[in-house]
């Protein structure tokens, strides 16, 4: 049989030794190395030939979601796995739209994660009961949103808004007056439904709108 040579990539050291320990065994493991941030797994990939990638979503410099759109984009035939501590329904919906082979909660047994690993080997997605759900929780979610539009320039006044701005500094931003920030803002909440600026963020979130 032949081996594939693995990446576990973790920010904590005793979570990538439990890993190895559940794979080292498997008959389809070669070589495992590993990396405690993405940007080590990009420079890992290029001096040796990698199959597949275990990783976290959280890690610094480089988190797994950033890593996993770099893999899908300049690695394609690279298998690639998330671990999440993360399950909520926005994570698992972009985990799944950037193109993971699979993913699987941290809390996982260590008979999932073998069987995550051999059908993701063979060519196969593999997605947990729970990872499943959250994904069709995202779908309806995003459903009740599909009838509401925002403007181009609503869009990018509410982006700037999520990044804390005040109205005198997204019209400095946008090149556009204070009063022409304030009808956007007003528009937005309208449209939305909702009562505040933090209300139309979060509808900004759950509607994919900053995906």
């Amino acid at each position: 049989m032949e081996k594939t040579n693995i990446i576990i990539a973790d920010d904590h050291l005793m979570f990538i030794e439990g890993i190895n320990t559940i794979l080292k065994n498997m008959d389809e493991i070669g070589e495992v190395h590993i990396a405690t941030e993405g940007k080590q797994v990009i420079r890992l990939l290029s001096q040796f030939k990698i199959g597949l990638i275990i990783s976290d979503i959280s890690m610094p410099k480089m988190d797994g979601i950033e890593l996993l759109t770099e893999i899908k984009k300049k690695h394609k035939d690279v298998k690639i796995i998330m671990l999440s501590m993360l399950d909520n329904h926005r994570t698992v919906h972009k985990v799944i739209q950037k193109g993971a082979d699979g993913f699987v909660p941290k809390f996982t047994s260590k008979e999932e994660l073998q069987k995550a690993v051999r059908s993701v080997l063979n060519d196969e997605q593999y997605f947990s009961e729970l990872i499943k759900q959250r994904y069709m929780e995202s779908v309806f979610e995003r459903k009740k949103y599909k009838n509401i539009e925002l403007s181009p320039r609503e869009k990018d006044v509410l982006a700037l808004l999520g990044e804390e701005l005040t109205s005198k500094e997204i019209s400095e931003k946008l090149f556009i007056s204070v009063n022409t920030v304030e009808t956007h803002r007003k528009n937005i909440l309208l449209k939305t439904g909702s009562k505040t600026t933090t209300g139309a963020v979060r509808f900004a979130i759950e509607s994919g709108l900053f995906d």
